[in-house]
């Protein structure tokens, strides 16, 4: 568990939590997110709101596995999920509580972040039936109702526990004068899946239940949404940990010498650097394989006739991060309600992958007049030059292809703004004294 205000070498941190992850949840809480943050001393460096970029150190925690949360609350309450219970092996969790009220509540969070409500059927169903007192509900959320008692309750979890659609458990309770000691009855329960707690009249945000005569411990938290946005964050670090970890493609026929002198010599030309003519453009894109459609002249022309999504592919530059490839979907709309996604070079097949489905706004591209609406082959592959065109040349420190038609045969690059400065190398990583 950390928190971390700087970094050392970043690019050597993404790989030592990448290679802990696979096997131990590493989680942090993301500070200085707002402005009035940026502007703490820890944060800003030598000058007030120069600290580490926030979209830099999102894609960095998240390529390199970290699990992050907003604010210190959720971060002891993940910790106390991921320290006591196995990770998730999918998404699906099954609720059950004496209360109905509440077991909607968690269905509810558990739809808002992703996870899905389990629905007994079957046998698990009908012995589920058979534990339930009268005007209970075993569809999914289960509520057993106030007058369960300890042992059916109990015999209820373990049920939901050996069917194999359930990933998860979160047992909700409320003491009522006709219920049992549902308390007793988890820590008692044999489940072999992740179990939270959440115990409606407990004064504390969190807190760990022991197992008499078990290994362990039970988290039991005081109110639904804090159990299920927990869960939330170990199922996507399961899901993570299951994932490939994708390769870097070496792109044949990649021209980096004559790029860097392409760089170079507008250098000598604009010793404080600017945005490259067209031409340069044009010939600098070329270098990585990335052909570029018409020029000023008939842009317009270009854009009318490609049959295809505009989309936005960017790169900043971060002289500590290293450079940013940001990806979404153009027009009004997407600016106004800034719908992009970023990642730090260099990205693999996999990081381009996730970039392109990361964004709200991604099933416009994956959902087609009965095929797919653009080619993400292609876009994968226009993102890959791209990382690999800004990993090489440290000089570009803005790169803009707006837009890019997103076609269901391929990706044509209608437009393109690329900027060099001069690059003196430094050692971004000497951390200061405050």
């Amino acid at each position: 568990v950390l928190y971390i205000e700087s970094f050392g070498n970043p690019r050597k941190f993404a790989r030592t939590a990448r290679r802990v992850g696979a096997t131990m949840p590493v989680l942090t809480v993301l500070a200085g997110r707002s402005v009035a943050g940026q502007q703490a001393p820890a944060l800003a460096g030598a000058e007030a709101g120069s600290g580490p970029p926030l979209a830099s150190r999102e894609a960095l925690f998240e390529q390199a596995g970290v699990i992050t949360t907003r604010g210190f609350g959720e971060l002891i309450e993940t910790t106390a999920l991921l320290a006591t219970q196995p990770v998730p092996a999918g998404r699906t969790v099954a609720i059950v509580s004496n209360v109905g009220s509440a077991g909607l509540l968690a269905a509810d969070a558990c739809t808002d972040l992703g996870l899905t409500v389990h629905r007994p059927h079957g046998q698990t169903r009908q012995r589920l039936l058979a534990l339930t007192p009268v005007h209970g509900t075993v569809s999914g959320p289960v509520d057993m109702t106030a007058t369960v008692c300890r042992e059916d309750f109990r015999q209820g979890l373990e049920l939901l526990a050996a069917d194999d659609g359930v990933d998860a458990i979160i047992a909700l309770t409320l003491p009522t004068g006709a219920t049992g000691d549902l308390v007793s009855a988890i820590q008692e329960a044999d489940v072999g899946v992740p179990l939270a707690a959440v115990l409606l009249d407990q004064a504390e945000s969190v807190r760990l239940l022991p197992r008499p005569g078990r290994d362990g411990q039970v988290p039991a938290y005081g109110y639904p949404e804090a159990a299920v946005a927990a869960l939330a964050r170990a199922a996507t670090y399961g899901a993570w940990r299951a994932e490939p970890r994708g390769r870097v493609p070496d792109f044949p026929g990649i021209e980096t010498a004559n790029a860097a002198a392409l760089t170079r010599g507008f250098l000598r030309q604009a010793p404080d650097g600017g945005w490259l003519p067209l031409e340069q453009v044009a010939d600098l894109l070329r270098c990585y394989g990335i052909p570029l459609a018409g020029d000023e002249g008939d842009l317009a022309d270009v854009t009318a006739r490609a049959d295809g999504i505009p989309v936005i592919v960017r790169v900043t530059a971060d002289y500590t991060f290293g450079p940013l490839v940001v990806f979404g979907l153009g027009g009004v709309a997407s600016e106004v309600f800034a719908d992009r996604s970023a990642r730090l070079t260099p990205l693999t097949d996999t990081d381009a992958d996730k970039l392109i489905r990361s964004v709200r706004s991604a099933p416009l591209l994956l959902v087609g007049d009965g095929r797919p609406a653009a080619d993400l082959g292609a876009l994968r592959d226009l993102l890959l030059r791209v990382s690999r065109l800004a990993d090489d040349l440290p000089e570009v420190t803005d790169l803009d292809l707006d837009p890019v038609i997103a076609r269901p045969d391929r990706a044509v690059v209608a437009d393109a703004r690329i900027k060099v400065a001069p690059y003196e190398p430094q050692d971004p990583f000497l951390r200061r004294l405050r």
